[in-house]
């Protein structure tokens, strides 16, 4: 996860505002999504390269917190979290210890970057029009798939496409890159509440 934010911070850091949005695209799998202001879960990662024959496997758990950011802890096959806010993009490792990746004050673009990274983690639907064009494919029972095409940019040089299935919330993320690698994210045992981030939850982001 970690080399996938990276790459999308350095690509989108040459881009500027976003294009002007289109009437509402995407918006049957928007109005499926639930706005909860806190999620929490677990989360499988399986990354396929070029070249191997196996696939490289992680599983953690995250909070998402939409007026704050995300965090991202792996458990297997070691220990470290990503912390990931409108400010900055940060890694804090198994002993406390904490690096700030990117700030705020590095950069103009972090902020937009930062938020395209959150609209793929939350499945901010809005957001994504800006960067991607979109293609929803709605299911029985609330179920939905998202196709992203990355437009003409830095995003295009990067990945062929990115694929989102889930219902109330994002439940499966696929990234295919112009490479040939590919990640495939699902996410487990998702909780919206409590609906507000404890004290505990809270010191994550600072």
């Amino acid at each position: 996860m970690l080399r996938i934010l990276s790459i999308v911070l350095l690509v989108t850091a040459s881009l500027g505002a976003s294009a002007a949005r289109s009437a509402e695209p995407g918006l049957g799998v928007k109005q499926r999504l639930s706005d909860t202001p806190v999620l929490r879960g677990e989360f499988e990662q399986e990354k396929s390269l070029q070249g191997f024959r196996h696939p490289l496997l992680s599983k953690g758990d995250f909070l998402l917190a939409r007026k704050r950011g995300v965090v991202w802890n792996t458990r297997s096959p070691f220990a470290s979290s990503i912390v990931l806010t409108r400010e900055r993009l940060s890694t804090r490792q198994a002993d406390g210890s904490r690096r700030d990746l990117l700030a705020k004050g590095d950069s103009p673009a972090v902020r937009t970057a930062n938020a395209l990274l959150m609209a793929l983690l939350g499945g901010n639907v809005s957001a994504l029009s800006q960067q991607f064009v979109l293609k929803e494919t709605l299911l029985p029972e609330g179920a939905w798939t998202l196709e992203l095409v990355p437009k003409p940019g830095g995003l295009q040089k990067v990945f062929r496409r990115i694929e989102l299935q889930g219902n109330r919330q994002v439940r499966r993320v696929q990234l295919e890159e112009v490479s040939g690698d590919r990640t495939t994210i699902r996410f487990l045992n998702l909780r919206e509440t409590p609906g507000v981030l404890d004290p505990r939850e809270a010191r994550q982001f600072d």
